[in-house]
């Protein structure tokens, strides 16, 4: 079982390198279609590279490897081949001549008539295309396309997407103030309006001359507001949503702490929505979706009436999505956001793990014909789960080829040739089978079985059904390979009759229910049968009513308040709050007035005493006036606080600035500091860990030694530490302490602390807390618990520690001890 799926993976590879002396047959074979997608109707054409023209049998097969056809190529190689119609679906074509001078195969794609589809502009099914960025030309890419933007908004076209999400750059396109040129941005923005495909666009850069640079967060505001003001007039009817920033939670795309986000993001709004006011505006999509304490500082700066859309991504594991979605409903329900849409704008997969085999880009790895199939199987069934789970729109990342983690993470639903893997056909058939359908619940098939039910725009109803795998039950996993295809049977209570069905790439079939009884197989890969009528989902879905707009506010959304904090302040690694350590720190206030007219007001700071205050604040137009001042924050009994800057300007309020503040250094003075029972023994942490790990007891420095060596893909080791409940409940803890070392120190990507509500190896709701990373000398690190984040009452294990970038690390722990009340 398991030999003839890997034999059918091996034949679904359109780019296998070619052996010494031989012609690869991906780049022999020329189709003359974007992409290697033809549509039904057009004639199946494909010609011979000039080099390769030579006498040839070709040799037709499908994607499971079965042979359909064969032939000799006509004109001795030098004419073109012209295929018989074929059904929709995914296909092979091998060339053999008596001296073997060919390898590998050419893969392409037969999908519906764009014309022949339903066109639906609200589908939950979209694409992440970046093209902008990730097919613009390549001089290291022998293979790419000359045409690349239009190849793929095409491929997006053809593959029935309603929506893609793109990118710009603020930098490029505006190098000096006031003067614009939209590049490729533009020409991308035309090659998708004029194939009817709507476009989520986005910038997550800064001017330099907005005084942020890069990946900075912009310090001017105003120039911020104009140049998303333009935007947005430039590209009113080629751009349907706005996005603001990226990532913005992680640090790869911002080193500013929460606020400052929060600030940036009112200013890019409110621009967007005077230079359209119609579009809806989503902010930067949350990386991190166990929504780290960030989020709640966003959401506490008043941002909340400053988007239409909830934007977040995730490369988690099917089976991790429910807890997702609980921790992301919940979220939204505490912040009073709950009436938004959920969108996921970036949902890839990491369960296939890096690629494996070689490309022709040296020191670019791609995926193998396995790992392609693994991603096909992955796409449909993380679509319709995130559908069933309440999830408003769901973009698939990514379309165009895209590596990364050096080379070695292969992402796109395209090859760096351009042309399309399986997951490519799975999706086209996904939209054209569903995208206009309306969810209506899951069906019990059985087993080992899934089964969504949609109704068709004609009344009809379609199944969507699938054999759980381990891609739905396991962790994403760097080796992970197919274990056979889950063959499982199942009956449908039907009416007598012939029944259409197609497999996951569109290819029909027939299944004939003539007692009654609609017997269907089963494998891995979705499949769905249509006609269905009168049957009735086991769990309906209910889906929730979104207003997709802030709620009307009555006070003054133009004056936004942004602090310039002085070296008093030290910014915590999670960028949520900051340390004070002076009684009296300095800070610059600036208050800045997003509007055509002048605005006095005054303003009101609490959670603090301040000095330099003044009594009235007046502020330009499309300006801003910055007040120095100092401020003593006040604590409570935890040693956290939050200065709150709010304020009434022409007889309106406006939205506040909220900072939350600790005082790290007076609660390790003044709290008790007592150890942690056990956490100096190897047997007491459970080894948890993406490579091989060791924990040893080092007896000379009194530490635990945590060893790791990784071969391949995300390079993570957080070992576990069960309490032993109740005698050591966290109960009343304010926080953690520790010291650390690690070498090499700089093969440290992030060090986390995760308080986690239970003991099942890598499961559990948890909260992670950003450790500042080890050096290689011993360091004290203080972790506090950030109130109303993490119950400590509620934790049953620690997980302690960090990501890396080099395949072999190790880092030393000492000293555990919990932080309790004031002696």
């Amino acid at each position: 079982m398991r030999r003839a799926w890997i034999l059918a993976a091996a034949l679904c590879m359109a780019s296998v390198m070619a052996a010494e002396n031989k012609i690869d047959t991906a780049a022999a074979i020329v189709p003359a279609a974007p992409g290697t997608v033809f549509t039904q109707g057009e004639p199946l054409n494909f010609s011979l590279e000039a080099a390769a023209a030579r006498p040839a049998k070709w040799v037709l097969a499908d994607w499971q490897g079965r042979m359909l056809r064969s032939g000799e190529w006509p004109g001795e190689g030098k004419g073109v081949l012209t295929l018989a119609a074929l059904p929709d679906g995914y296909y092979t074509l091998a060339l053999e001549t008596p001296g073997a001078e060919f390898s590998g195969l050419r893969s392409f794609a037969v999908v519906p008539d764009p014309a022949a589809r339903r066109r639906n502009p609200d589908t939950f099914f979209a694409l992440d295309s970046a093209q902008s960025w990730l097919a613009r030309p390549n001089p290291g890419n022998v293979r790419h396309p000359q045409d690349g933007y239009a190849t793929v908004s095409e491929a997006a076209r053809r593959a029935g997407a309603e929506i893609v999400r793109e990118r710009l750059s603020w930098n490029q396109c505006e190098p000096v103030p006031g003067k614009y040129s939209w590049d490729q941005f533009m020409v991308n923005a035309g090659e998708l309006s004029k194939r009817g495909i709507q476009v989520s666009g986005m910038f997550h850069d800064s001017a330099h001359h907005a005084k942020g640079g890069g990946d900075k967060l912009p310090e001017d505001l105003a120039a911020l507001y104009r140049f998303s003001r333009k935007l947005a007039e430039t590209f009113k009817g080629r751009m349907t949503v706005w996005e603001f920033w990226n990532e913005q939670d992680h640090e790869r795309y911002s080193t500013e702490p929460a606020w400052d986000y929060a600030a940036a993001m009112k200013a890019a709004y409110l621009g967007f929505k005077a230079g359209d006011p119609e579009l809806p505006v989503a902010h930067g999509g949350i990386a991190i979706p166990t929504l780290l304490n960030y989020c709640n500082v966003m959401m506490m700066n008043g941002m909340k009436d400053y988007f239409d859309i909830f934007n977040i991504h995730t490369y988690e594991p099917l089976k991790d999505f429910p807890k997702l979605l609980d921790g992301i409903r919940a979220y939204l329900k505490r912040h009073g956001i709950a009436d938004r849409p959920i969108w996921f704008t970036e949902n890839g997969s990491a369960a296939e793990g890096p690629g494996r085999a070689d490309s022709y880009i040296a020191g670019i790895k791609a995926h193998s014909p396995e790992q392609e199939l693994l991603v096909a199987e992955y796409l449909p069934k993380m679509m319709i789960y995130m559908q069933s789970l309440g999830v408003d729109r769901d973009f698939f990342f990514v379309l165009p080829p895209y590596s990364e983690q050096l080379g070695a993470k292969d992402w796109g639903l395209m090859r760096r040739d351009f042309t399309v893997k399986p997951g490519y056909v799975a999706f086209s058939n996904l939209t054209f089978t569903l995208g206009s359908a309306k969810l209506e619940g899951s069906l019990e098939l059985g087993d080992g079985l899934r089964g969504f039910l949609y109704r068709q725009p004609d009344g009809g109803q379609t199944l969507a059904y699938w054999s759980v795998s381990e891609l739905d039950t396991e962790p994403n996993r760097p080796d992970r390979r197919i274990t056979g295809q889950c063959r499982r049977s199942f009956a449908l209570s039907v009416p007598k009759g012939v029944y259409a069905g197609t497999d996951i790439f569109g290819t029909p079939f027939q299944a004939d229910a003539s007692d009654g009884k609609l017997r269907l197989t089963s494998t891995r890969m979705i499949a769905y049968v249509n006609g269905l009528s009168g049957l009735k989902p086991a769990v309906p879905f209910r889906a929730v009513k979104k207003s997709g707009a802030p709620r009307r506010t009555e006070y003054d959304r133009t004056i936004v308040y942004r602090v310039r904090l002085s070296d008093d302040f030290v910014l915590s690694t999670g960028r949520d709050s900051v340390d004070t350590g002076k009684e009296r720190a300095a800070l610059k206030l600036e208050v800045w007035n997003l509007s055509d007219q002048p605005k006095t007001g005054r303003l009101k700071i609490t959670g603090c005493q301040v000095e330099g205050l003044p009594g009235t604040v007046s502020v330009p137009a499309f300006g801003r006036t910055v007040l120095s001042l100092a401020i003593t924050p006040e604590f409570g009994r935890d040693y956290t606080g939050a200065v709150k800057v709010s304020g009434t300007f022409d007889g309106r309020e406006t939205s506040p600035l909220v900072m939350p503040v600790v005082a790290a250094a007076k609660l390790v003075r003044e709290s008790r500091r007592t150890g942690l029972a056990r956490s100096d023994r190897p047997e007491a942490w459970r080894p948890n860990a993406s490579g091989q790990m060791t924990i040893l007891r080092n007896d000379a420095e009194n530490a635990l030694k945590f060893h790791t060596r990784f071969s391949q893909g995300d390079f993570w080791v957080y070992p576990e530490f069960r309490l032993k409940l109740p005698q050591e409940s966290l109960r009343g803890v304010y926080g953690i302490s520790f010291e650390v070392k690690a070498t090499p120190a700089a093969g440290v990507k992030q060090m986390l602390l995760m308080a986690v509500y239970g003991k099942q190896r890598e499961h559990g709701e948890a909260v992670f807390l950003k450790v500042v990373p080890p050096s290689e000398k011993w360091e004290e690190r203080v972790v506090p618990f950030p109130p109303g984040e993490v119950d400590p009452a509620k934790i049953e294990m620690l997980r302690l520690g960090l990501n890396s970038t080099v395949p072999d690390i190790t880092y030393s722990v000492r000293n555990v001890r919990v932080i309790r009340t004031a002696k």
